[in-house]
């Protein structure tokens, strides 16, 4: 596969689990479920756990509240403004 086409796949994922943090889907399971129900080919539990685990959360666009619990930063806000 392309590597803009990954890159394009990262963004639709990315602007997918910022929208559902956005609209309190504060538990990383419940993301997970709406995410993957978005029935995009590559929306999978591991491509979404990658996303989540390895790019939002370390690079600061999500923030832990508590055990299992997220909000989307400022920065992420700023994320999914460019994401739209």
């Amino acid at each position: 596969m392309h590597a803009l086409m990954k890159d394009q796949e990262g963004d639709v994922l990315r602007r997918t689990i910022l929208e559902l943090v956005k609209k309190g889907h504060v538990h990383y399971t419940d993301i997970e479920k709406k995410a993957v129900a978005t029935c995009l080919s590559f929306a999978t539990s591991n491509t979404i756990r990658k996303q989540f685990y390895h790019y939002l959360l370390p690079n600061g666009y999500l923030e832990r509240v508590s055990r299992g619990k997220y909000k989307i930063t400022q920065k992420g806000e700023k994320l999914l403004e460019i994401l739209n």
